[in-house]
Order: C-alpha cells, then structure tokens, then sequence
C-alpha cells in the first residue's frame, strides 16, 4: 500500500504543475468569464450606439417622449425646422431626422436618414409615438387613465405544457446553448485525460525501464496507482469548476443572465443534477481505463496517437451526436447511440438534459454505462502485466490480441 501511495503522489504531483493541466484549467473558466462579461460589455459599448437625432414636430408630446429613450436616441433639441435638419444631416451632425405630421386625424412620421435605418431603430420610433398617440386620443374620445389601460392592456397568455416533461421554446433555446457547453467540456476532457494517461504508461514503456520497476512494485499496484492519479487530477478539475461555479451563482445571482438560469434550473428535478454529474464522471472513467488500456499496449510514446485514434473517433462521433441531439432528440440514431457507453455520456446527456427521455431509460444507460466502466476495468486490469512488457508494431489490435493470447497463457 505505501508503495501505491507513493506512485499516486507522484505522478499526482507531476502531472498538475504543469503548464498544460494549469492551462486546461483556467481556460474553460475563462471562456465561461467572457460569456458572462459578454453582455455588460456589450452594453457598455452599446450605449456609444444612441441615434443622434432630430424631432420635427408641433406637438411637444411626441418631442418628450422621443427624449426620454435615451438608450435608443438623443434628440437635438436646437433643430427645429426641415431646412436646418436637411443641413445637419448633410454635415453628418445626425444620423437622421423624424418628421411627425397629422392630417385627418391621423398622425403620419417619416423618418429620414443617410443609409437604411436599423429595424430596432424603427421599431423604437413606432412604439414611441404609438403610445403618445394613444393618450392623446384617449383624451380626446374623453377616456380616464382606468378606462384606457383596460382597453389597451395585453390579454395574458400562459404556456401550459401537457407534460411537466417538456420543456417551452425558451427553455429549449437556453437548454440547447447549455448542452452544447457542457458535451463540449466533456470531448474536451475525454481528449485531453486519454492522451495523458496513454502517455504516462507508454512513456516508461517505451524507455524500457517497465521491467525494472515491475520488478519492484507488482503490475497490479503499478497500475492502480497510474489510474488513481489520474482520476485524482479529473476530481481536481471538476471540483476546481463546481467551486468556482457556486461561488460565481451566489456572488452574481442578482444579474440577469444568472437568475434567468436559477429559474430555468428550478424546473428540472433536482436528480437530474446528480445524474449530470455520474453521466460525466463515469463517461470520463470509461475512456480513461480504455487509453490505459491502449497505452500499455504502446511500444513507444511516439506511436500514442495511433493507438488511441479510435478512442479519438468514439468521442468525435458522441460529441457531434450530442449536438444533433439537442435539436432532435427523438432521433432513432442518437436514441441508439444514447445507450451505448462510449456515445452515451454525451449523446444521454443532451436528451436527459432536453427532457427527451423517462427516468427509466436514463437509469438503463447509467447502468450499462457503469457496468460497462466495470468490465473494461477488470479486462485491462488483467491485461495490463502482458501489455507492458509485450513490444509490438503490428497496431492496436493485433496487438491486443497478442496480449490476450499471452494472458491465456499464464492463466
């Protein structure tokens, strides 16, 4: 055991102080900063982006109202005539100018610019005026303030969904933005942990010193440690991402962009969370086992590449599954691929996720999954004294059934 503790602690401690695990660190935490960041800097920059503008108008009403939407525009109030509006516009001092006019009861607005005006431009300069419109007809048929808000109030409507297992376009939309975010983080780290545990074996593999330590330490402890330190580093970086993550909700809970999530989040079940969580971890677990496994069948660090390529391909095809599952999760294809495990921590995740499929069938993929991660880790388990001392070019899986014939063998 002291043994296992020392292999654990060491390439533990090698592996995270580098510069390649700091940066597979912090950049996920940075690309979620700049999403965050993103609309107040936006927002900052947006307010640069007011319409400069003068109101024509014999009517102060119109003139005010346009005034006090200053995130939209700001009106030249020293432009009061056509002529001197035509001036400035040429001189480029506005970017337009609204002439509001009114025949036969009817008021007409025509807004003139240099270049096309933008449609939330347009739209802002409607809704203005339609509501100054309405109060001065409201006044004018003899309406009260009570009378002319029940006339022109909105008739509520409520989305009732004929299932609490499915979710509204909205919730959809965010869902969608939320599983493209989080398969993206699970290819990322199923690619960066199987290149590193494959290179960590087939390293001391391929300086031909495995004998020597194998002749010090059994293989069986030799590997339990490479894998717990692994898995150590991959607790490390989830629980580096759900501290920063809590400490982001509690600090910004009151901005938008993060209530709105709280509130999407309470209408799904609280299990689902947990599910989340056992989907990646188990995902990760499977594809670290299968690089190990393809690691001690390397005979030399630089051929690491060859042999996890299939691995590489599985978690391309369950991330670009994943993708196809948040928009059709009913895909007889990705429902398939959703129960197998090296598909299913991606591709089970987005249909979970989307509220696309029963807690039954959700429970049925976890446990193929985990039993899944069980057998692979029995079959390198064994495997592994053979693979490492088995030097052979003919590709992964000639290889591999050389070291399955040599099992049987010392069986």
């Amino acid at each position: 055991m002291n043994k296992f503790w020392v292999i654990t602690k060491q390439v533990y401690k090698r592996h995270v102080k580098t510069k390649s695990f700091i940066i597979s660190l912090l950049l996920p935490l940075i690309v979620a900063g700049i999403a965050l960041a993103l609309p107040k800097i936006m927002d900052y920059f947006g307010n640069d982006d007011s319409a400069k503008i003068a109101v024509l108008s014999s009517n102060p009403a119109f003139v005010e109202v346009i005034k006090q939407n200053k995130e939209h525009f700001k009106v030249n109030d020293a432009i009061t005539s056509k002529k001197a509006a035509q001036k400035a516009l040429t001189a480029e001092k506005i970017d337009g100018y609204l002439t509001i006019s009114e025949k036969n009861g009817a008021f007409h607005a025509v807004y003139t610019t240099r270049e096309t005006a933008g449609k939330e431009i347009m739209t802002q300069l409607s809704q203005s005026l339609t509501g100054v419109k309405v109060q001065l007809k409201a006044t004018e048929y003899g309406l009260n303030q009570k009378k002319l808000t029940a006339l022109t109030s909105e008739v509520p409507v409520k989305n009732q969904l004929k299932s609490d297992k499915e979710l509204t376009d909205s919730q959809k939309d965010i869902m969608q933005a939320a599983n493209l975010f989080l398969t993206l983080i699970v290819f990322f780290f199923v690619i960066t942990y199987a290149n590193i545990v494959a290179a960590e074996i087939a390293t001391e593999k391929g300086t031909r010193i495995m004998e020597v330590i194998l002749s010090s330490v059994s293989a069986t402890t030799h590997f339990l440690a490479k894998l717990s330190a692994i898995v150590l580093m991959l607790l490390t970086q989830i629980g580096c991402y759900l501290v920063v993550g809590f400490i982001a909700m509690i600090s910004l809970q009151k901005t938008d962009m993060i209530r709105g999530l709280l509130d999407q989040l309470a209408n799904f079940p609280a299990s689902y969370l947990i599910l989340n969580l056992l989907f990646v971890f188990f995902g990760l677990l499977l594809y670290i086992v299968l690089a190990a496994m393809a690691g001690s069948l390397v005979p030399n660090v630089e051929t690491v590449a060859q042999f996890i390529y299939p691995l590489t391909i599985f978690s391309i095809v369950g991330y670009w599954g994943s993708i196809v599952a948040t928009s059709i999760p009913d895909n007889i294809i990705v429902v398939i691929g959703s129960y197998i495990p090296v598909f299913s921590p991606m591709m089970m995740l987005a249909r979970m996720n989307m509220l696309a499929v029963s807690d039954f069938g959700i429970l049925i993929s976890l446990g193929i999954l985990i039993i899944t991660v069980g057998l692979a880790f029995l079959l390198t388990f064994r495997l592994y004294k053979s693979n490492v001392l088995l030097y052979s070019n003919e590709g992964l899986f000639k290889t591999l059934r050389k070291s399955v014939a040599y099992a049987k063998k010392e069986k």
